[in-house]
């Protein structure tokens, strides 16, 4: 996996930088949940503490993208778990859409360069770069900013509705 744009000593640091948000996004909802009830975020912000903290065994020397996706995958299962026993919609839609996001981006370089064999760098090696990290930065954001600034949950609800609606139309 060491043929991607950014070096592996600087991912490191990177995948770092993105488990100590999650860690911290995990000891922000616990402490904001004592005296409430409410304990949705709490288990969300576990579940992607624990998930990405298993980074820390991972050789990123070593490891491929179809790990990756498998990892991914196993974490997207969890949240889909809570989210049926906790109902939240809000963090756990923006975990869902990145997790997916990634995923799907991680599959898809697997195909490219396992598959395919392509090690020449092109406009899509530098999509992903910009991406994921993007993708990880939205996940973390959402347990501090609570507030649905991509309007993902408007979008889905829309998009629920309409298809109710042509369901019952047609």
């Amino acid at each position: 996996m060491n043929n991607v744009l950014i070096p592996p000593e600087v991912s490191v640091y990177i995948g770092v930088l993105v488990q100590w948000g999650f860690l911290m996004a995990f000891l922000y909802s616990l402490t904001t949940s004592i005296n409430n009830p409410t304990k949705q975020a709490v288990w969300l912000s576990l579940v992607m503490a624990i998930s990405y903290c298993f980074s820390f065994f991972i050789d990123i020397y070593d490891i491929t993208y179809i790990e990756l996706f498998c990892y991914d995958v196993v974490t997207l299962f969890f949240i889909f778990f809570l989210r049926y026993y906790l109902p939240e919609k809000l963090m756990s839609t923006y975990l869902l859409f990145g997790l997916s996001i990634n995923s799907l981006l991680f599959l898809a370089m697997h195909i490219d360069v396992f598959v395919r064999g392509n090690y020449e760098p092109w406009w899509f090696w530098s999509f992903y770069t910009v991406v994921i990290n993007i993708m990880d930065i939205i996940m973390v954001s959402i347990f501090f900013v609570k507030k649905d600034f991509l309007m993902l949950v408007h979008a889905t609800d829309k998009l629920v509705s309409g298809v109710m609606r042509f369901k019952q139309s047609g």
